[in-house]
């Protein structure tokens, strides 16, 4: 009687909880989109179980911010393991969360190196206009211009950057403290140390080669026999004299 007692609570279904089901499901979601191709490729990237957990952390991130989750798999990127949004889907989700009146506009003065633009917005629980500058000045003073954007297209970027500060500033809501993509890449960008043009001398250092010794006019050259002393002068002399005769 013990032992068929015994039998029957070995195979007594596990009791699950409402968090152990929605995880389980979420796994299973997550690797099903981790499976497909229309997913970008940095997130199905390493090995099946890697897809899989960074399908499911955009998954979270998707659920925490009440937004559909193949929309956040779309505009989300890893920059040196910071997860961060493109700059044009922060700026639509900020003009879609009804804090701004009229959505975000820009005003764009001066040219080259002195180009600034400002991202400005009324606030619509007040009427308020607010606003953010940030200049091609600014973006050199904190070595945001490393990145080549600024160079190809800087008026694109200075848009996205103002954008992105006055959302931060006045709407952080919208995303929850996240960061853009751009604003990862110039942070990287911008810790990297400055590297000074290979010149001859340094390739000669890293190779651990020594330069020849030159000096001025070839004085102090052995070769030179303007600097032989006289008596390996006669030496030589008194060699080419023996060859001769023999």
């Amino acid at each position: 009687m013990a032992t068929q007692l015994t039998k029957t609570d070995a195979r007594a279904p596990a009791i699950t909880t409402p968090e152990a089901e929605r995880f389980s499901l979420m796994q299973r979601q997550a690797a099903l989109f981790a499976s497909s191709p229309l997913i970008p490729a940095h997130l199905r990237a390493g090995s099946p179980q890697q897809a899989m957990a960074n399908c499911y952390i955009a998954m979270t991130i998707a659920d925490r911010m009440g937004e559909d989750r193949m929309t956040v798999m779309q505009n989300i990127h890893i920059v040196h393991g910071t997860a961060g949004f493109k700059a044009q889907y922060m700026i639509a989700r900020a003009n879609a969360s009804g804090v701004f009146k009229d959505g975000i506009d820009w005003e764009v003065t001066g040219l080259g190196k002195d180009m600034a633009v400002t991202a400005y917005a009324t606030l619509a629980a007040t009427g308020r206009r607010v606003e953010i500058t940030v200049s091609m000045a600014m973006a050199e003073a904190e070595g945001w211009t490393k990145n080549s954007k600024y160079k190809t297209m800087p008026e694109i970027m200075l848009r996205y950057r103002s954008g992105t500060f006055l959302v931060r500033m006045y709407a952080p809501q919208v995303m929850l403290g996240y960061q853009t993509v751009e604003e990862n890449e110039d942070v990287v960008l911008a810790a990297m140390p400055d590297t000074a043009p290979l010149t001859g001398q340094a390739l000669l250092e890293q190779a651990h080669v020594d330069e020849p010794e030159i000096t001025a006019a070839g004085e102090g050259s052995a070769a030179d026999p303007a600097n032989e002393s006289p008596e390996a002068a006669a030496g030589d002399q008194g060699s080419l004299i023996d060859v001769g005769q023999e």
